[in-house]
């Protein structure tokens, strides 16, 4: 009874007239601790411009933003940050910073999932989702890759891809070849013959190896050969060319909050609007063939078991839904295909300025594809993250959800100038004394992405690249095209596409 008493008559103290300022007290101290926690954690984080409230820095939102967060690198240095539509941005710009984010902090770093992508996407697939189901389609997908390139095996304690045969030749054979050897040779083959008619007329090389890799990839991914005309093929890619070098990251479409995919999924308008319509209308032409392809494969009395497709169909541990399976088959025909060509025509760009230089006699190896990762930085800034948790990275605080971006153009250019084997053109020349026989390494070039959401297809992607630019130097010389007009340098979209696609191929006497 005592206590209550007590209570009863700090109460009726408190709520006197003469006494109403104490409830201050403890309101006042509230907000004080939150002032100084706020303080306190912006006082930690990266170094960055202010901008305006919500929106924030919007220097960093359209044609020319790609530019910009490269200028901003430079002034505040290597981790540096900004807001956008409410969103903390953080930009990763040396070798040092990104591998203590992707390797050391490992399980730092997500997938983001950004507006457009999410509204393409659905909420299925790999490359724009974390969370168990992506991790599992992946792991899923990387098993299937090994399967159907038996000449490469993993080392369990490194991880690294070790080759079965001897790499040194470019006409070794393995001993266990794959289906997807054979494809190659045949697409290999038909691209010679094409070359040779030419008699070194100027190609537009790009349209070309699209082709080529678009059927090598549907042979992995299906199983069959694709029966689609050329002038389909090269819709289709076309539609995926442009979505990813104008659909980039630093977009108001892409960084507004995810819950607006809603509104825009069932409103022409909205898309509209926002201007994703085109994006919209691309990705559907896509996806409507591939979806078509999915379903067949799937009702085939004589299903491929081999084939990338269906590994998801027939997994008995963890199966995939139809919007999952129709997903993957985008990301595989769009997103690899684009990507490979894309380093394709980089590593012509490189062999006719000379910003690379092979003998004849010599191999395109791995450790050139690195030299042209470097010089090409074909996904600029890799794909969105966001930090799990907080950390710091770089002396700095990243909390909690901020948006985390490998900004690998920075790190390539700074690894191209920093080179000490230079060429007369002032680029780095490699040669067989340098030739490293290992796939992707922490200090290698940096390609599309790093850390424990990097590029699954990648191994798939070097081994497809290696056999074709090794059939190109055989029997080719590559030169630039003198009435050829590089167009400039496009950097507002995911990939960055080349400065020059046509070449002239001279046969080799």
């Amino acid at each position: 009874m005592g206590f209550f008493k007590v209570t009863d008559e700090i109460k009726e103290y408190i709520l006197s007239e003469e006494h109403n300022w104490i409830i201050l007290i403890p309101v006042g101290a509230y907000l004080a601790y939150r002032v100084i926690r706020e303080w306190h954690t912006e006082s930690q984080l990266p170094p960055g411009p202010t901008g305006w409230p919500w929106l924030g820095y919007t220097d960093c939102l359209g044609e020319n933003a790609f530019k910009k967060v490269q200028l901003l690198c430079k002034k505040y240095g290597p981790v540096t940050s900004f807001r956008i539509c409410g969103k903390l941005v953080v930009i990763l710009s040396d070798e040092d910073t990104i591998k203590e984010a992707a390797f050391k902090h490992r399980m730092l770093i997500g997938r983001h999932t950004m507006l457009t992508n999410h509204l393409l996407a659905k909420g299925y697939g790999i490359s724009n989702y974390d969370g168990e189901n992506a991790n599992c389609l992946r792991r899923i997908f990387v098993g299937a890759i090994h399967r159907i390139l038996p000449c490469r095996t993993v080392n369990p304690k490194s991880g690294n891809e070790t080759p079965l045969c001897n790499t040194s030749n470019a006409q070794s054979e393995c001993q266990n070849k794959s289906f997807i050897d054979d494809k190659l040779d045949s697409e290999c083959l038909e691209l010679i013959n094409y070359l040779r008619r030419k008699g070194g007329e100027p190609v537009k090389i790009s349209q070309i190896l699209r082709r080529l890799v678009w059927h090598v990839v549907w042979n992995a991914a299906f199983g069959t050969d694709c029966t689609l005309d050329d002038d389909t093929v090269d819709e289709l890619l076309q539609c995926v060319a442009e979505n990813n070098s104008k659909n980039g990251p630093f977009q108001f479409k892409q960084m507004l909050p995810n819950f607006w995919s809603a509104l825009l999924l069932h409103s022409k308008v909205g898309r509209r609007i926002l201007g994703v319509d085109d994006i919209w209308n691309r990705y559907e032409r896509m996806t409507s063939v591939l979806n078509q392809a999915v379903a067949e494969l799937h009702s085939s009395q004589n299903q491929t078991g081999n084939c990338l497709i269906s590994s998801f169909l027939d997994n008995e541990e963890h199966v995939a839904s139809k919007a999952d399976t129709n997903r993957l088959a985008f990301e595989i025909m769009a997103a690899g295909v684009d990507t490979t060509t894309l380093t394709l025509v980089w590593s012509c760009y490189a062999l006719a300025t000379k910003r690379l230089e092979i003998r004849s006699t010599e191999t395109f190896t791995e450790s050139h594809l690195e030299v042209v990762h470097r010089l090409a930085s074909v996904v600029p800034m890799a794909l969105p993250h966001y930090a799990r948790f907080d950390s710091h990275v770089g002396g700095y605080l990243i909390p909690k959800g901020s948006v985390v971006f490998f900004n690998l153009f920075a790190v390539h250019q700074s690894q191209l100038r920093s080179l000490t084997q230079i060429n007369n053109n002032g680029c780095p020349c490699v040669t067989n004394n340098s030739v490293k026989h290992r796939m992707y390494l922490c200090e290698s070039a940096m390609p599309f992405s790093v850390g424990s959401r990097a590029c699954p297809g990648f191994v798939f992607a070097t081994r497809v690249i290696t056999r074709i630019m090794n059939c190109i130097i055989t029997n080719f010389r590559i030169e630039e095209c003198q009435d050829e007009v590089n167009t400039s340098d496009h950097l507002n979209g995911l990939t960055r596409p080349p400065v020059a696609e046509k070449y002239r191929f001279i046969v080799l006497n």
